[in-house]
């Protein structure tokens, strides 16, 4: 498996807040129209981990 990181412009974008809480993850954001599967995070504020999945 590899991870391809590049550079982006800003576009459309949706911000990532904990469903639980609602504390917004910090200096993540998704693409409009983007795809993606097995992301993981842990929210800072109430320490439980989410997994993300685009439909």
């Amino acid at each position: 498996m590899s991870i391809i990181i590049t550079p982006t412009d800003s576009r459309e974008i949706t911000k990532l807040v904990c469903p639980e809480c609602g504390e917004k993850v910090k200096y993540v954001a998704l693409q409009k129209d983007s795809r993606i599967e097995g992301l993981t995070f842990k929210c800072k504020r109430c320490g439980r981990f989410f997994s993300v999945k685009t439909q």
